[in-house]
């Protein structure tokens, strides 16, 4: 089997290689690459599926999580996968820029993250973030997702599996690197040179690091592919190149800390953008090899959408203290940050539950909300300008949640004799009034910080599936993601089997609909209570939605927000996922399955890191179970 799949690499290599000369005009639909990468793909038994899984790691959630993971921090907190990161940014920029704000400290942070877990997020990447500035009292959100090719039509998706998933056809233009700079210019201290921000990971890259249990086993996962291109992944392979590094080996990225270096030097990222300079030259050189329509132009015309965020206030009223009078601020733009409003507006109208995490009543009410969030989020896309389209504004009315609230309500029949409740999903999901077409978000990466200033940062930043469009351009270090795969497709389905909005068909310069949804809660007096968000395709939202839900209504610590199992909901396919079943029990899973809901056991996928507040200072919590991640205070 492995001889099969090591021919059909090969002549994917061959057939690449005949597209260079044609780049933007060569028609991969005449040739059978994709047909090879599906093959290569769909054969579980000898490659990857080219998913989010990180199949190798046991990623259970936990019911007794370790105290030690609880993280205190008297000024601060950075909350994020990498423990290396949160280190390194605490010792080489905290410590030696003391006025360095949350907003300093999250460009090293997020481009550390990048450099080290390159198989989820990266500079060839894009995201969001949304920043409260305690000090002058404001908030920001930016939009830094990818933007699709000038030359984008969805005609060249149309008859293959695997074009918006491996390969040029897939890459989008990147959006990372404008969306920190941007960050920086706008709420960083000043105190710190972009180029002084940069040089921990310019060295990082130069000097190396020990591979980890997360790194190894992706590595491991797609070494049949590696082992073929060592061309342009050779920093991944073994000095013989007949095997990929393993856990325990060191690994530098020279081509991608050159990148920064550049980039310091010039003490902005424009060279990043400028289609004369040589790093965006060789970037669309490698990614036309790969049969892609990027050009210069795309990097030229590359900007973030910047937007007030998304806010609401839940727990009205002293009858829920302490958590009362709580304001949201979620992200816009192309995330889900509305249909997280909405369904904390719908989970509003329920009562405070102290200890209520997968009681009967508050399952029921957290499921049925999620499904009504899918359906919301079935409305959402990119959208231009300031104003948020009506479809928006729809999920985001009142009118929605007392809609949604009602239905949750009809559907609970009260037996007043036995003084109990029968809870019953809608037999249909069209009962949810979505508005459908397919697709599906994938993998990211999510940051937390919290600075002695008392301004928050959340962001979520990704390249997609595991390793992106598996295009290296070795020269600048760049890993393209595959964020064509986020836009929706008519009558085709996708990586997680969800019908998504009709608002994210494919249109050249538009961002793809994300789940991603970073998220900050402000107390009653304005200050800082929680900074949150979540890696995991479309289990992001939900996951977000239960963490915020075990914290204010049920009054959970966050070790155990984190650490407990989660569920998910999407509308379609309509089931109940879990985590653990032999963790919520048989009881629990009965009165699901009751409810007329169907359970299966999933994998997790959802990473939740987040930062709360504690007495006079903070506590941390990543999401060690499903990712390895320990966040680090000071």
């Amino acid at each position: 089997m492995k001889y099969i799949v090591t021919k059909w690499l090969l002549s994917l290599c061959v057939i690449v290689t005949t597209a260079t000369s044609h780049p933007v005009t060569f028609n991969l639909h005449n040739n059978n690459i994709f047909q090879i990468m599906n093959e290569i793909f769909m054969d579980t038994k000898s490659g990857p599926d080219h998913n989010i899984d990180i199949t190798p790691i046991d990623r259970s959630p936990s019911m007794t999580p370790d105290t030690k993971f609880a993280v205190y921090g008297d000024n601060g907190v950075l909350s994020s996968d990498l423990q290396i990161c949160n280190n390194l940014v605490i010792d080489k920029i905290n410590k030696r820029f003391p006025q360095a704000n949350a907003a300093d400290m999250t460009v090293p942070l997020t481009l550390c993250i990048g450099m080290v877990n390159f198989f989820n997020s990266g500079i060839g990447g894009g995201g969001y973030l949304v920043m409260h500035d305690h000090q002058k009292k404001d908030n920001i959100n930016l939009d830094f997702r990818e933007l699709s090719p000038l030359k984008a039509n969805p005609s060249f998706y149309k008859d293959d599996d695997w074009s918006t998933k491996v390969g040029g056809l897939a890459i989008a233009t990147p959006g990372e690197l404008m969306g920190l700079y941007e960050l920086y210019k706008l709420k960083g201290s000043g105190t710190v040179k972009w180029s002084e921000l940069l040089q921990p990971i310019i060295e990082l890259g130069e000097n190396g690091w020990e591979i980890d249990e997360i790194l190894g086993a992706t590595l491991t996962i797609y070494e049949s592919i590696f082992t073929l291109m060592p061309d342009t992944w050779s920093f991944v392979l073994n000095s013989t190149q007949n095997g990929v590094l393993k856990q325990g080996d060191w690994i530098k990225r020279p081509g991608l800390a050159h990148t920064l270096s550049v980039l310091a030097a010039n003490e902005s990222v424009a060279p990043f953008y400028d289609p004369e300079s040589s790093l965006v030259k060789s970037m669309v050189k490698s990614v036309q090899r790969a049969g892609g329509i990027i050009s210069l132009e795309d990097f030229q015309n590359y900007n973030i959408h910047q937007t007030e965020p998304l806010t609401t206030t839940i727990r009205h009223g002293f009858e829920n203290m302490p958590h009362n009078d709580m304001q949201v601020i979620v992200s816009s733009g192309s995330s889900s940050g509305a249909a997280l409003i909405s369904a904390l507006k719908i989970m509003d109208h329920f009562p405070t539950e102290i200890g209520g995490d997968y009681f009967d009543e508050s399952n029921f009410h957290l499921i049925e909300t999620m499904k009504w969030m899918a359906s919301a989020r079935s409305r959402l896309g990119d959208y231009q300008g300031d104003d948020l389209p009506d479809r928006i504004q729809e999920v985001l009315n009142d009118t929605w949640s007392e809609q949604a609230f009602k239905s949750i309500q009809a559907n609970t029949e009260w037996d007043h004799i036995a003084n109990i409740a029968h809870y019953h999903t809608m037999p249909n999901y069209t009962d949810y009034n979505p508005e459908y077409k397919m697709n599906e978000p994938h993998g990211t990466a999510h940051l937390s910080i919290i600075d002695h200033y008392g301004n928050a940062v959340s962001l979520t930043t990704t390249i997609n599936l595991l390793f992106g469009a598996i295009v290296h351009d070795p020269e600048t270090g760049v890993i393209f993601n595959n964020e064509m795969d986020d836009f929706a497709q008519e009558a085709k389905s996708n990586s997680f089997d969800l019908a998504a909005s009709i608002y994210n068909l494919i249109k050249p310069l538009k961002r793809p609909l994300s789940s991603t949804a970073p998220t900050i809660v402000l107390n009653e007096i304005g200050r800082p209570d929680l900074v949150i968000g979540a890696s995991g395709g479309s289990r992001i939202t939900t996951a977000i939605l239960q963490s915020l839900i075990r914290l204010y209504w049920h009054e959970m610590p966050l070790l155990e927000t984190v650490a407990y199992p989660r569920v998910h909901h999407q509308l379609l396919p309509d089931r109940v996922e879990v985590e653990s079943l032999s963790m919520l029990g048989k009881r629990t899973i009965s009165k699901l399955r009751g409810m007329g809901y169907e359970v299966m056991e999933q994998v997790p996928k959802s990473v939740i890191n987040a930062i709360k507040s504690h007495r006079v200072g903070w506590i941390g919590v990543s999401d060690y179970w499903r990712k390895r991640g320990v966040s680090q205070g000071y």
